[in-house]
């Protein structure tokens, strides 16, 4: 299946060689090389779906911010922003245990980051099927996070949002923290940029 990111599009799920959405004509490639494939989480302001890269045939994913409904210049900050912050998970990603970014652009008025698909299982879910950590594994857990947690306060990021369905036991069994929250820090500077805006046009009104 490839699946349509237009947002508001009805029916988006089209077929493998599709090259246009069925439902709303929109193209279905991301850069004409990522296609994708399924929704795999979603929130206030974005979506991440499971893709392929059809240059390597690699999977990856895309995470896409919504920014359909901002004026102009709050779109061009944003925008401004998101490259900036796209910049230093590009940094990020040269850990071991955090995704690589492996693109990042604007298309149709959204923006976009590819970052590196993770094969393994989130630790909620390994919770779930194995029951509690004992002591031994839960020191271990610990000796691993920070380790990571020490190398991305190094760079002056802060997570926001670490649980067990943003850690993945990665197949070689090492720990990779996923979803740095863009959206959110983004949406955040967004709106404050906003309310500077509208105070400055009421100042001067």
């Amino acid at each position: 299946m490839t699946y349509c990111v237009t947002p508001g599009c009805f029916t988006p799920e089209n077929p493998d060689s599709a090259k246009f959405c069925r439902s709303c004509g929109a193209k279905l490639l991301l850069q004409e090389r990522y296609r994708p494939i399924q929704v795999i989480g979603s929130g206030g302001f974005g979506r991440a779906f499971l893709a392929e890269d059809i240059s390597s045939n690699n999977n990856c994913v895309i995470k896409q911010l919504y920014m359909e409904n901002y004026r102009p210049e709050i779109f061009h900050k944003a925008k401004e922003l998101f490259h900036q912050e796209a910049q230093r998970l590009d940094e990020l990603g040269k850990h071991p245990q955090i995704p690589s970014l492996l693109a990042h652009f604007e298309q149709n008025q959204q923006l976009y980051l590819i970052q590196e698909w993770i094969s393994g299982q989130t630790l909620d879910l390994e919770l779930k099927e194995k029951g509690s950590y004992n002591e031994t594994q839960s020191w271990e857990f610990m000796e691993d996070m920070l380790l990571i947690l020490q190398y991305i306060h190094a760079h002056r990021v802060i997570h926001r949002d670490i649980k067990p369905s943003n850690i993945i036991r990665r197949d070689d069994g090492k720990l990779v923290l996923i979803d740095f929250g863009i959206a959110k820090l983004l949406t955040d500077t967004a709106l404050s940029f906003l309310v500077r805006i509208c105070g400055q046009l009421i100042s001067f009104g």
